[in-house]
């Protein structure tokens, strides 16, 4: 059977990770019109599960098998953030386009060793799954910001609140070196996000981590969680602004998330994807955008009620719309690898990721320190090992 020419432009896809997101994520790409051709898992089992749930034609334990499939030309991570860096990098030095998820990895190198590679190769897009900067109220939020209705930006406070994300075993999730915890899945999310909105970064920070969660009744024994179950932080930001952002993973019932934004003229707050302002003059808030809920919408990209029930909202919303932006990149370019940037604009860049990475290693360098730390992003891979270099360079010895 011919795929009409819409489809038939498009790329095909290949996809690593068997976790929820990547439940979430195949049904979406399918509903597109992508062809998703090749799933990784870590696993000959949990690859052949989850091909077999999302009737994906191949299956495979092994990397190079999905990056050399003659009909994969796009690649989406959404496995363990201590395998996506790696993967990125060497999907890009064989030529095919990637969207990694968040977070990239468990530290700024990580992310550093992917932007380099991004600018290796800058004809092949590379983008983060970040879809909270698809939502439309955070994308009015933006505009509205630009166009000085709230004027200067002083203060920034976001709050996230969700139930645990423990599973019945033991994973990455539980384990802070592998990038678990709600810091990295939820409160890198915000930092990227409160400088889309406000084209600010973080200068300095200071932050609280905790994991109050050592144990469950499912992982015991010697097993015990390390990574943070709330964590509570504040920026300090470009030109005089500051940002307050709590995570609390202790809420059980749905997933909460408000984001307020005050200016010397008003506020913006988003609660879930709806958004209200205020300006100074006004006695009460408008509701500036609604979101009017669409089963239909849900329905028609094929995610199941039980995965979409292990998805916040909002995210699921700004994922279909990211990639319906990374569809109309490809559509617009006749040639079989072109893609153009003008729909994908919006998205955040491994730069970007690199930035949002440092201010995560400062927040966890600030709660074990009790201290401020100041935001030094890396612009070149540090010495593996800088004692032997340093007593090389000092050394009298010479091969002449």
């Amino acid at each position: 059977m011919s795929l009409p020419p819409a489809c038939a432009q498009l790329p095909g896809i290949g996809v690593f990770g068997t976790g929820t997101a990547v439940r979430c994520l195949v049904p979406i790409l399918k509903s597109c019109g992508f062809r998703v051709e090749a799933l990784w898992g870590q696993t000959k089992d949990m690859a052949e599960e989850c091909a077999r749930d999302l009737d994906i034609p191949f299956h495979t334990n092994k990397v190079d098998e999905v990056l050399l499939h003659k009909n994969v030309d796009l690649v989406f991570i959404h496995c363990p953030p201590l395998m996506q860096s790696p993967i990125a990098v060497k999907a890009l030095g064989i030529g095919k386009h990637v969207i990694c998820g968040t977070p990239a990895g468990p530290t700024q190198l990580d992310a550093l060793r992917m932007v380099n590679a991004a600018e290796y190769y800058p004809l092949l897009m590379s983008l983060m799954c970040n879809g909270l900067r698809f939502l439309p109220c955070f994308m009015k939020m933006k505009q509205l910001i630009d166009d000085n209705y709230i004027g200067e930006v002083i203060i920034c406070e976001a709050r996230i609140h969700s139930g645990s994300f423990l599973k019945d075993k033991f994973d990455w999730i539980c384990d802070e070196l592998m990038g678990g915890g709600v810091l990295n899945m939820y409160g890198s999310v915000i930092v990227d996000l409160i400088a889309f909105l406000t084209n600010r970064r973080a200068t300095k920070v200071h932050g609280v981590l905790k994991t109050f969660t050592r144990q469950t009744d499912k992982i015991k024994g010697i097993r015990k969680v390390t990574s943070d179950d709330f964590c509570c932080f504040q920026m300090e930001l470009e030109r005089s602004a500051c940002a307050t952002v709590t995570v609390n993973s202790h809420v059980t019932g749905q997933y909460q998330q408000e984001v307020l934004v005050c200016g010397t003229k008003g506020r913006l707050a988003v609660r879930g994807s709806d958004l209200y302002g205020q300006r100074q003059d006004q006695a009460k808030e408008d509701m500036v955008y609604r979101d009017l809920p669409n089963i239909l919408d849900h329905q028609k990209t094929g995610v199941s009620e039980s995965i979409r029930a292990d998805i916040p909202i909002p995210h699921l919303k700004g994922l279909i719309k990211l990639i319906d932006s990374v569809k109309e990149a490809f559509k617009m370019v006749e040639e079989k690898h072109g893609w153009a940037r003008e729909p994908v604009q919006l998205a955040a860049t491994f730069g970007d990721e690199q930035y949002v990475q440092t201010v995560v290693d400062a927040v966890r360098q600030s709660a074990k320190t009790k201290e401020w730390v100041k935001i030094k992003i890396m612009t070149e891979q540090p010495e593996p090992n800088p004692l032997l270099r340093a007593a090389m360079r000092h050394s009298t010895f010479s091969l002449h």
